[in-house]
């Protein structure tokens, strides 16, 4: 890692690994380094934060209806009240 290009490349293999926290501290304090210095890998990695969020934000699953609650609750309640 000792000049810039080597470091960007570093940096560009270990992005998906940083943004999810599996890097040693020693690793990921040596991206922090280098992202505090170099724009564009910074640029790069707030893309790929972007495209995370859209993704986890596209496959979120819908709440239940609240109609849907209600009978859930009522059938526990007289399950319930069957075993008493």
């Amino acid at each position: 890692m000792a000049d810039y290009s080597q470091m960007c490349s570093f940096v560009m293999m270990r992005i998906n690994a940083f943004l999810d926290h599996e890097l040693d501290e020693k690793v990921a304090d040596q991206m922090r380094v280098h992202l505090s210095e170099c724009e564009e890998c910074l640029n790069e990695v707030e893309i790929w934060t972007m495209i995370r969020t859209a993704v986890k934000k596209a496959y979120e699953p819908d709440p239940a209806p609240a109609s849907l609650l209600e009978k859930v609750t009522a059938r526990i309640r007289s399950l319930e009240q069957e075993a008493v």
